[in-house]
């Protein structure tokens, strides 16, 4: 039953606690009575009145001071939420008091208040510039991170400019995960020289990276192992740049970025010289240029016959492919199936032999990897290589690998060294 005017009345001034709370959730009460109970002594009401959406602005500008954090942060939840909303305004001055009391609570001293604003408001393209641009520069990384990750009201001068300052400490990791980064502001978390940022930055497909950036980036990689994979993935890299990242990069990177199928035919061609240079130890040589020590190398051949040269000859022909490979798993000759899985991983002989023998289920998938194969042809290597029974197969995830890219390094590299 709906309560008259005068009762409601009655209540805010003289009623018990319960009944003034009970009233100031109601969603029928008049303003002027929220207005009233938004400076009750008791939190329990002042609590009820930050919550009520009917609250009028000029109630929520005070519970915006309240002394009471519970109040603070139900208060901030509520007008986030209704700015999120995007509800128009009946009036200039309506929408200034809105946008007063959220910029009172941008700057409230408890960071959970703060936090919850920024989280609310990160993808509202109509949020108040200033009260974006405050929460940007916090210096609290879980307040400025979500607007600077995702707010459209940000623009270049003032990404530019918090990345020169950096006012938190993930403030120029989370621009460089910003979707359709301009080539201004990834020049400028270049010239920041925050490896992080420029890793994350390079794994951002939606990023423009100019040429001469990347070349900044390109001249000091080789120091920077957390740079190497995003460089060699970056999509639609310049035949230039493209050469230049497989000179520096690690052997895993540059295995990842010749496996690569969205490259232009000449970018292929000019990576695919740079690894036969690069790998030419016996393994991945062109066969004019293989030695007979080279060819012959006890560490790469399972005995002394030439199943590796045969391997090895193929791969520098560009006939060897994960098509290849399975025909051969499935159907072909074991032992050449471990020579392609050798050349395509530029690992030595032994090492798939051991892997087959151990029937090492996360070794399988690591030399997969490493070959540039796909997460299903994984699963396949499993089976038909080490004989590996179907509920022990690590199965691909959605077409991913089921091991993450450190892992699969870090088991490589054991494989190497055992």
């Amino acid at each position: 039953m709906k309560t008259s005017y005068e009762d409601a009345k009655a209540i805010a001034h003289d009623g018990d606690d319960a009944a003034r709370e009970a009233l100031a959730r109601q969603q029928d009460v008049a303003p002027e009575l929220l207005y009233y109970l938004a400076e009750d002594t008791v939190t329990a009401v002042r609590l009820a009145v930050a919550k009520n959406p009917l609250t009028p602005l000029h109630a929520d500008l005070l519970l915006a001071r309240d002394e009471n954090e519970e109040v603070r942060t139900a208060l901030a939840a509520k007008l986030a939420d209704l700015a999120a909303r995007g509800g128009p305004m009946e009036s200039t001055r309506l929408r200034d008091m809105a946008n007063e009391a959220l910029m009172l609570l941008a700057r409230d001293q408890a960071v959970r208040i703060r936090q919850i604003l920024s989280e609310a408001l990160q993808e509202v393209a109509d949020a108040p510039a200033d009260v974006i641009r405050r929460l940007a520069w916090d210096v609290e990384s879980i307040v400025a991170t979500p607007v600077l990750r995702y707010s459209p009201v940000l623009d270049d001068a003032d990404l530019i400019e918090i990345i020169l300052a950096k006012p938190s400490a993930n403030a120029v990791s989370a621009v460089s995960g910003r979707e359709g980064v301009s080539g201004d502001v990834s020049h400028a978390i270049v010239e920041s020289k925050d490896v992080d940022a420029i890793a994350l930055l390079l794994a951002n497909g939606s990023a423009q990276i100019r040429e001469e950036t990347l070349d900044k980036v390109i001249a000091e990689a080789d120091m920077i192992a957390l740079w190497h994979m995003p460089l060699a993935m970056r999509p639609k890299l310049p035949s230039k740049a493209a050469v230049k990242i497989a000179r520096v990069v690690a052997d895993d990177a540059l295995k990842r970025m010749q496996a690569r199928k969205d490259l232009p035919d000449d970018v292929t061609s000019a990576v695919r010289d740079v690894v036969l240079q690069r790998l030419g130890d016996g393994v991945a040589l062109k066969p004019e240029h293989r030695t007979p020590q080279a060819s012959k190398s006890d560490r790469m051949h399972p005995d002394d016959n030439s199943i590796f040269d045969r391997a090895a000859d193929e791969w520098a022909a560009g006939t060897l492919d994960e098509g290849t490979l399975l025909r051969e798993l499935a159907h072909g000759d074991p032992e050449f199936a471990k020579a392609i899985i050798a050349v395509m991983a530029d690992v030595p002989y032994r090492v798939v032999d051991k892997v087959r023998e151990s029937r090492d289920a996360k070794g399988c998938v690591a030399l997969a990897w490493r070959a540039g194969l796909t997460a299903k042809a994984a699963e396949m290597v499993q089976e038909k290589l080490a004989q590996i029974a179907p509920d022990r197969i690590l199965r691909a995830r959605g077409g991913s690998y089921p091991m993450s890219d450190n892992d699969m390094v870090q088991w490589v590299d054991q494989l190497r060294s055992s």
